[in-house]
């Protein structure tokens, strides 16, 4: 009886689960079906070499747009298959099938601050709630090396999810990280960082995977390890300078495993210079004293 009783609750289990997943999917709609109606503000854009320059590196160290669109920002493709879905990034120069073919200086704060292209239909994937926070000078050099980028051509395609990411992003679990739409695009401009180290960890996502206190919390990729803490109060408090930066540069911990780059983009932060690796690490050493609560909007 009690085998027969514990393959009926199996059964029921199984069959609540199916439904759970079929309404989710059911009901999904697509973040790229999404249209929003953004008042983008113009912001500088400089077109000196210096500026580029900074654009290049904020882009590739601190952005880490490669970590998706490729190293040469010409899109990838990062999923293709029945459960996961097709996943190519858009190509972002101006050559065939690249959105820089067309992008004004408008349409790039659109996308970058705001998640959505030049017709207002939201982007997926696009980390805009820490983007948001990049201030209008570095924003301005953004663009300018954007618009300096060499053609690739590359047409891509578009994002097809999945059965299982589109239940995943259903259940709202990782929030307007897909869903431009559930940010207040007119909120006033957020208070600058304190410090160029929380700057850094601000934009570069920490808190993604670390959780709000970069205390420890979970990153919603399936699969994804558990985000250890980063602060005073956990790893970094027997870290030394060179063991942060094996870590950003290589992914290697100091007892010899490797951080797989799926779940932590050290190939992007790799390109971070000693100066700004070393105010980050002070930031993060300083925590959770230092934490200005900067991160609104």
């Amino acid at each position: 009886m009690n085998k027969v009783l514990r393959a009926v609750l199996a059964g029921l289990a199984g069959i609540v689960l199916v439904a759970v997943i079929v309404v989710l999917v059911l009901g999904w709609k697509s973040p790229r079906d999404q249209y929003l109606q953004v008042e983008a503000r113009a912001v500088p854009i400089p077109t000196d070499a210096a500026a580029i320059e900074r654009g290049r590196y904020f882009a590739h160290a601190i952005g880490v747009c490669g970590v998706c669109h490729g190293d040469d920002l010409a899109g990838q493709n990062m999923s293709d298959s029945m459960i996961w879905g097709y996943v190519f990034t858009p190509n972002l120069t101006p050559g065939q099938g690249g959105i820089g073919r067309d992008y004004e200086p408008l349409d790039w704060v659109r996308a970058i601050r705001h998640g959505v292209d030049r017709n207002g239909r939201a982007f997926a994937f696009m980390p805009v709630d820490h983007y948001y926070h990049i201030t209008d000078e570095d924003l301005g050099d953004i663009i300018a090396y954007l618009q300096h980028l060499p053609p690739v051509d590359n047409a891509g395609g578009d994002i097809r999810l999945g059965i299982i990411p589109r239940a995943i992003i259903n259940s709202g679990v990782i929030g307007d990280l897909v869903r431009p739409e559930l940010m207040d695009h007119n909120a006033p401009r957020p208070e600058p960082a304190a410090s160029r180290g929380e700057y850094l960890a601000l934009i570069g996502g920490c808190d993604f995977c670390h959780g709000p206190t970069l205390q420890g919390g979970q990153g919603p990729e399936p699969g994804a390890p558990p985000g250890p803490d980063i602060t005073g109060t956990g790893r970094l408090a027997h870290w030394a300078l060179g063991d942060f930066a094996a870590v950003m540069a290589a992914g290697a911990l100091p007892d010899g495993r490797t951080i797989n780059p799926m779940f932590m983009p050290w190939k992007g932060y790799r390109n971070l210079s000693g100066e700004d690796l070393q105010v980050l690490f002070d930031y993060l050493r300083s925590l959770p004293e230092a934490r200005s609560g900067s991160r609104q909007g």
